[in-house]
């Protein structure tokens, strides 16, 4: 049975001896067959990765940890620079519905969902219409597609999933006409168009669009 402790060479896997300290305190290792010396580096990665997951899945705040969190940003500083590529969806849904959230900028998320779960992001800087094909291209085609017809997405959709039908997005819909008659208008006529605005959220089939 191998001990888990022991150190073996990285070239040859033989066992290594002790072979002095270095001014770091670290300990070096000698390989009698090829004749190497080295320091055997515990790598820690696993580890730091589950500290890492643990603390952003919780409420914890990185102020309330010892030392104010510094030793924690060290160990885990790695992970930030690491993006999670999204998985290739093949099953058609009926409906998706698509946005883009600006973290920055000049930093922007394209987000594709269904009603239950995110189903693919992309980042870019602004919003155009390769950056929305790049998102579409590891997506099946749906029925309707829903978006808030952001710059680029109505040419994106032309030619990627030119057989989807495209709606625009009530809540976006809504708020683009709050913006110009505010939630208290003036006039008759911006009264009469915030009534009407409000009202696209009570349509709930096509005999209500007619009403």
């Amino acid at each position: 049975m191998i001990n888990i402790k022991q150190v073996v060479c990285p070239d040859c896997g033989r066992k290594c001896i002790k072979h002095g300290i270095l001014k770091s305190g670290s300990q070096r290792w000698f390989c009698k067959h090829c004749k190497v010396a080295f320091t055997n580096k515990i790598n820690t990665d696993s580890h730091d990765l589950k500290l890492f997951l643990k603390w952003l899945f919780s409420k914890q705040l990185q102020q309330d940890m010892p030392g104010g969190g510094r030793t924690f940003r060290r160990k885990t500083a790695k992970f930030w620079s690491i993006w999670c590529l999204p998985p290739k969806i093949e099953e058609v849904y009926d409906v998706l519905y698509f946005d883009g959230i600006y973290l920055t900028r000049k930093l922007c998320v394209l987000i594709c969902c269904s009603k239950d779960h995110v189903l693919g992001w992309y980042v870019c800087r602004y919003e155009n219409s390769r950056a929305w094909q790049a998102l579409m291209d590891r997506i099946a085609p749906p029925r309707v597609v829903i978006s808030d017809g952001g710059s680029g997405f109505a040419k994106a959709l032309a030619k990627r999933w030119p057989t989807s039908n495209h709606q625009r997005c009530l809540f976006h819909v809504f708020a683009q006409v709050r913006r110009y008659t505010t939630s208290a208008p003036k006039t008759i006529a911006g009264k009469a168009l915030y009534e009407l605005a409000k009202r696209l959220f009570k349509i709930q089939s096509i005999d209500d669009a007619y009403t």
